[in-house]
């Protein structure tokens, strides 16, 4: 059988392309994908659970990265498996193709599946298993526009974080032994303030960034404000400096 789907990436074409590539990265955004083994020549070996009707079916088996077309992005994969109850097998030839959607990237995926054993009965029913299909695809864009989201929002704390952990240090280093709260000078406050506009200057330009993302996914919608954020990158400076209690923390 034969079916064809497509989905979206809020990414660049450039960017896209390289994260597509990326099968341990991308791989745990399939629902129902595993991955067991990262092995040489773009092999890959895991296991894909789904559910057709009331059937729920288990493949183990591996995926092969078989062409690339860096120039037109296009890459054709492979894939076979054998389900866990020994019920028959499956395999695959697909390619996917990137286009440039606006500021984001559309991805066409066209799937050529043949299925032996007794659950070749439901290559009858193709058109559930490309109903099925579409459905995996769309929980995958859901769950892709939500992993790249949070590497955003992880990389802009850790960046002001960076950015407020020199003053930090330099008042922890400064401060007396004694319980005493030592003064703080108008130098020491001026480089703080300069920290801040710039922490808060990046905050704003990730929110843009993330309002943009967000527009773009088909998932649902994320609130964040930059507050949330700014209180994100405080705790990281604070808690990394090994303060009492600290050690423990988790974000």
């Amino acid at each position: 059988m034969e079916f064809a789907n497509q989905f979206h990436v809020p990414l660049p074409l450039a960017e896209a392309w390289k994260l597509m590539l990326d099968v341990p990265r991308i791989l745990p955004c399939l629902p129902g994908a595993r991955l067991l083994e990262t092995m040489e020549g773009d092999r890959y070996r895991g296991s894909v659970a789904v559910k057709l009707g009331p059937v729920k079916l288990s493949f183990d088996g591996q995926a092969e990265l078989v062409r690339v077309d860096e120039q037109a992005h296009v890459a054709w994969l492979k894939g076979s498996g054998m389900d866990a109850k020994g019920r028959g097998g499956a395999q695959a030839e697909f390619s996917f193709t990137l286009k440039a959607a606006g500021s984001g990237t559309d991805v066409a995926v066209h799937t050529q599946l043949q299925l032996t054993g007794s659950i070749a009965q439901y290559g009858r029913g193709s058109g559930m298993i490309s109903e099925v299909a579409t459905q995996l695809l769309r929980q995958f864009e859901q769950n892709l526009s939500e992993m790249l989201l949070d590497e955003r929002l992880d990389a802009s704390a850790a960046a002001a974080s960076a950015a407020l952990a020199p003053a930090a240090t330099s008042r922890s280093a400064a401060a007396p032994s004694s319980t005493a709260i030592a003064p703080v000078s108008s130098q020491e406050v001026q480089a703080l303030l300069a920290q801040c506009q710039a922490v808060l200057a990046a905050t704003q330009q990730t929110l843009a960034d993330v309002r943009l993302m967000t527009q773009m996914a088909r998932g649902p919608d994320k609130e964040l404000n930059g507050f949330s954020l700014l209180w994100r990158a405080l705790w990281a400076s604070v808690s990394g400096r090994g303060g009492a209690g600290s050690s423990g923390a988790k974000r």
